[in-house]
């Protein structure tokens, strides 16, 4: 079993020689048994320490668990430390899944400790049963084909599973072959959190009923799905450039640029851009999916939404942003486009294309599309320009009862405030509102009745063909 542990070391480059590492221990066989191996390689002159974690959900036990501590750091000479976290507490304060939740603290724990001492490694006592529980777990609440790949050797850079390749029975054999002292955890019997019911009836009753070897099918899967996600890693890093916006307050794509990608593309790349925004959150693959498909289907008129914990998700022209807009619009307020009238205009910064024609009036004005309209032209004064909102603002919006402010406009439409400095204002060239594109044309600028066979002007908005 050491050979196995050194050759996963080896191969994923877990350890470097000198290196300090924190160990998660818990007192269970796992964390016993990595704690051992890794005093036992002194080949790499490792500085170690061990991590306790006390969740305050198990008063009785956790004294044992502290004590079983002290005893293995006198006795292998390394560091220990305890730290604890009042889980029920937080659980009170706020209902949610107490296994997620503990997770969650736990990773904050080990990442707070690495920096407060300087470790260079967390190394963490998964094993190949705990791979496949993983999987199985990833599979019943719904995961994409990187779910399947189960947990790394290697996360962040840092967090390190030096057992990954070896088995729970070997582990067994390990701590019995070294008459190593450990404790029972009495949760991992409860059937109530479903990684146990998994462990306990799921995994028996597969090897039992359907295939023997169900284990080693698994951990074949995964490491397809890994190699996948390795391929796909290597994509993304050449696609995002030319995707990706960063700023210091947000992170966005450009809309346009991401529309045009194969739709599991799409997946993987806003898959990786949430976890910019938020790397240590445990995103549902539903909720992605569910953004994903918002995107595709709203594309030019995608309505703002949250996700994550009131991170705003929202669109500015022809970029999608998460995170918390710029005040007033920032970089977009004091922007501004002329337009060639007749013609094709490209604006490459928004990704929009804007085409004006000279044309007659639709026969049924029912049929005109959000991003179209049909003003008349001795009512403007050229060049016509693209802006975006400014203070003061107003307009007399079409079938309206007269001069309103812009602002009133967007409260009135109930557009959330994160979304309004994006939205284009086509503007004649003495700074008159003619469309709030893709809301509401002028009444000032409207086609009149008596026009009928009159040539107008046919304004249409969409994505540039081109790539931005």
């Amino acid at each position: 079993m050491i050979e196995k542990v050194k050759n996963t070391i080896a191969k994923f480059n877990l350890l470097s020689i000198g290196e300090r590492v924190i160990v998660g221990f818990s007192g269970g066989i796992d964390s016993v048994t990595l704690l051992h191996i890794l005093c036992g390689l002194t080949e790499y002159k490792l500085d170690i320490w061990a991590l306790y974690i006390n969740h305050s959900l198990r008063p009785m036990e956790n004294i044992k668990e502290e004590k079983l501590l002290a005893e293995l750091g006198q006795k292998w000479g390394i560091h220990t430390h305890k730290v604890t976290i009042d889980i029920p507490g937080r659980l009170k304060e706020k209902p949610q899944s107490l296994q997620l939740l503990a997770r969650e603290e736990r990773y904050k724990v080990f990442s707070s400790f690495k920096e407060q001492i300087k470790a260079d490694k967390v190394a963490l006592a998964h094993h190949r049963d705990d791979q496949v529980e993983t999987v199985l777990y990833r599979i019943i609440r719904g995961t994409g084909l990187d779910g399947l790949a189960g947990m790394p050797a290697i996360r962040d850079g840092f967090f390190i599973r030096p057992m990954l390749e070896v088995s729970r029975a070997e582990v067994r054999e390990y701590v019995a072959a070294h008459n190593l002292s450990w404790l029972e955890d009495s949760s991992n019997h409860k059937l109530i959190y479903q990684r146990n019911k998994i462990r306990l009836q799921l995994v028996p009753l597969l090897e039992e009923t359907y295939n023997p070897r169900i284990k080693e099918s698994i951990l074949r899967l995964a490491k397809l799905a890994e190699e996948q996600r390795d391929f796909m890693a290597k994509l993304i890093a050449e696609r995002l450039p030319e995707i990706q916006i960063k700023e210091e307050s947000r992170i966005g794509f450009k809309l346009g640029c991401f529309l045009q990608q194969p739709f599991y593309l799409q997946y993987c790349i806003l898959r990786q851009l949430l976890l910019q925004v938020k790397p240590n959150y445990h995103l549902e693959n539903m909720a992605l999916d569910r953004l994903l498909d918002k995107i595709n289907r709203e594309n030019y008129q995608f309505k703002a939404m949250h996700i994550f914990k009131g991170i705003p998700v929202y669109r500015e022209g022809g970029f999608i942003f998460f995170g918390l807009p710029q005040p007033n619009g920032c970089f977009r307020e004091k922007l501004r486009y002329n337009l060639i009238a007749p013609g094709e205009n490209v604006i490459t910064a928004l990704n929009l294309r804007i085409d004006l024609k000279t044309a007659l009036p639709p026969a049924e004005w029912s049929s005109v599309g959000d991003y179209e309209a049909y003003i008349g032209p001795a009512k403007l004064r050229l060049p016509l320009q693209i802006r975006f909102w400014q203070p003061g603002d107003a307009f007399r919006p079409l079938g309206g009862p007269g001069l309103q402010k812009l602002h009133d406009f967007f409260i009135n439409k109930k557009l959330p405030r994160s979304i309004r400095a994006g939205i284009p204002l086509l503007v004649t060239a003495d700074d008159r509102i003619v469309w709030v594109i893709g809301y509401r044309l002028s009444e000032e600028f409207k086609v009149d009745p008596g026009d009928r066979d009159a040539v107008v002007w046919r304004i249409t908005v969409a994505v540039s063909s081109k790539e931005v």
